[in-house]
């Protein structure tokens, strides 16, 4: 399970760079989260992923930051399950609307998480 935890690092990095040097494709990807069965795909995937950092987690050689991870994960999947659709739509809009400097900020902070989970593992 450490090469799952190492893998979505790996993701997040890919994300993050792509984020920093193209912010359009962020608002693309923000785009493709606002149909109700992706949200729950993505609720899903946050609850997985959740449970597998909290599993791994003493494994891990930053055990506070994937422990940090896997609750910060498991309480987003709970909130995309339980917020109304309408609710998560504005939040994207309020992410699509950003300039893309903010967006490209963002690529930078998402890029610095993917390492740190990479290295914590």
């Amino acid at each position: 399970m450490l090469i799952l935890v190492k893998l979505l690092g790996i993701i997040i990095v890919v994300m993050g760079f792509i984020f920093l040097i193209n912010p359009t494709a962020f608002k693309q990807y923000a785009s493709f989260w606002q149909q109700r069965k992706r949200i729950i795909m993505g609720g899903i995937l946050s609850l997985l992923f959740g449970v597998i950092f909290l599993l791994v987690a003493s494994e891990c050689k930053l055990r506070g930051v994937i422990i940090v991870f896997g609750i910060w994960a498991i309480i987003k999947g709970v909130l995309l399950f339980a917020l109304e659709q309408e609710k998560l739509n504005a939040y994207l809009n309020w992410w699509i609307e950003k300039p893309l400097s903010v967006i490209r900020f963002f690529g930078f902070i998402t890029l610095a998480v993917g390492i740190l989970l990479i290295y914590s593992v």
